[in-house]
């Protein structure tokens, strides 16, 4: 091609297209992430050109084999005018799931594993419980969980997320981090938050049991309570008998005062009676401030009530005296946070790692049957469960559902809206929130799945056995292996 060709292409080119954005000034955008599936949070390959979808400038000999300018030739004979290539971005990747190590744990398949794991938790199957992967997964959770109080911290944690979305059933949600966050964000009380508004019950579970979104009251410290009694002729001679009454919720009756000659004496007979009735703790103090007692109690549980002194009978000297408590400062007691994120409490912890194990449990009794891992979902979830959409969101409820009612396999083809109706018209909702009926339906799901599993297996023994005497048979014989198969798969020969 001539120079005078190619020049004219380019002014064509510099003609049909905006002043700011003609060769020689249109700078090469920066890679951006293309959003997958209406995400935002995982991004895909970037398009080398920018994904301007604008035509390009350069003659097609020095665009790649796509259209784009990824690379451009700029002088062979010069090394320091190589071609520079953007590179693609890497997608985004979830972190590899670990499985226990354990991949069976005895459980026979069919009504006879059912009777016997039903009632069954993970703690019942020790070598599930001990496997060194799933304790050296538990360690890892509850030594940084605790650590991860926003939605964000949380998320943004491969290993702490996959475990959170594995308690919680929700491990096709691995990878949507920004939708996960926007979840646990959410406040549980509100009927119009963003996991309010989704289909599975789970969204608004780890909402409100992560409680990210809900209301907080921060901690409070405590007010100290204090009292005041002003005291006066105390001397050897001039002694308190006992003393009575009631300080920061403690209660002291006839407490021995007459070993007491001073008032720091005095100080550290109460102060010691009052500690060790409340438990030996140092919360409640008795300090002589000249010839008065200072009572304080650190916990603020309440000033002074009822207090009472006696004098000595045996005093040689005048009476000493106290006056009744002044300067009182009822104070309050500390009170904890209400609300905010739930992993700082450990009890909470170990109710997602419950949740946890069993669904590794879950997983584990799968490898021996499908149908008994199934019906273990269903009984955990199916209880919460208040409208069909909700069965229809769930691929393994709606397994058992569809079994149960005897719908074909491709049922689940037909729209929500259809789908819901037949369901409506042939089993009542209610039935999952009473537990005798729920268990007599996964009794059923469990026996109907067994059939069917049995009924595939002798169907293909007789396929084996036609497809071997098809293969022995003389050449005469008018059906072939292929054509066998085919009747099979017809229904035209029956076992």
């Amino acid at each position: 091609m001539s120079s005078r060709t190619s020049g004219a292409g380019n002014r064509r080119c510099r003609a049909a297209r905006p002043k700011a954005a003609r060769c020689g000034r249109l700078r090469r955008p920066e890679p951006r992430a293309m959003p997958i599936d209406g995400r935002n949070d995982r991004p895909s390959a970037i398009d080398p050109g920018g994904g301007s979808g604008e035509a390009s400038c350069l003659p097609p000999e020095n665009r790649d084999g796509r259209g784009n300018e990824g690379t451009i030739t700029r002088g062979t004979n010069d090394s320091s005018r190589r071609p520079r290539v953007l590179q693609r971005s890497r997608p985004w990747r979830p972190v590899a799931r670990m499985n226990p190590l354990v991949t069976s744990l005895g459980i026979p398949s069919g009504l006879a594993g059912w009777d016997l794991i039903k009632s069954k938790t993970p703690a019942s199957f020790p070598s599930l419980t001990n496997d060194p992967v799933l304790k050296s997964q538990i360690a890892y959770f509850e030594a940084n969980a605790p650590k991860a109080t926003t939605a964000k911290a949380l998320m943004s944690n491969p290993k702490l997320a996959d475990f959170v979305l594995t308690a919680y059933g929700l491990t096709s949600e691995s990878g949507m981090t920004a939708l996960m966050v926007k979840v646990l964000n959410s406040n549980p009380k509100s009927s119009s938050s963003f996991a309010a508004r989704m289909v599975k019950t789970q969204f608004i579970q780890v909402a409100a049991d992560f409680n990210y979104g809900g209301s907080e009251t921060p901690a409070k410290p405590a007010t100290a309570s204090s009292a005041a009694v002003d005291t006066s002729g105390l001397a050897a001679g001039s002694t308190f008998s006992n003393f009575s009454g009631t300080f920061g919720g403690v209660t002291l009756s006839s407490v021995n005062l007459s070993g007491a000659t001073t008032w720091q004496g005095l100080a550290s007979t109460l102060q010691t009676a009052f500690q060790r009735a409340d438990g030996n703790q140092a919360n409640i103090t008795v300090k002589a401030v000249g010839a008065n007692l200072v009572f304080t109690d650190a916990k603020g549980r309440g000033t002074a009530q009822s207090f009472a002194w006696s004098a000595n009978p045996g005093n040689t000297g005048p009476a000493p005296t106290a006056s009744s408590p002044n300067s009182l400062v009822a104070g309050s007691t500390a009170t904890a946070r209400v609300g905010g994120p739930s992993v700082t409490n450990p009890s909470f912890i170990q109710q997602v790692v419950q949740k946890y194990q069993e669904a590794q449990f879950q997983q584990v009794v799968g490898n021996t049957s499908n149908a008994l891992r199934q019906a273990l979902y269903a009984q955990q979830n199916l209880p919460s469960v208040t409208n069909w959409n909700q069965v229809i969101a769930s691929p393994p409820l709606a397994s058992v559902v569809q079994t149960l009612l005897g719908l074909p396999k491709s049922f689940g083809a037909l729209n929500i809206q259809q789908q819901a109706r037949v369901y409506g018209q042939r089993m009542n909702i209610a039935n999952f929130q009473n537990p005798a009926k729920l268990a007599s339906m996964l009794n059923e799901y469990v026996a109907m799945s067994s059939a069917s599993s049995s009924s595939s297996s002798s169907s293909s023994s007789v396929a084996v056995q036609l497809l071997t005497t098809a293969s022995s048979s003389s050449a005469s014989d008018s059906y072939s292996s292929a054509s066998i198969g085919a009747l099979l798969m017809s229904g035209a020969v029956k076992g």
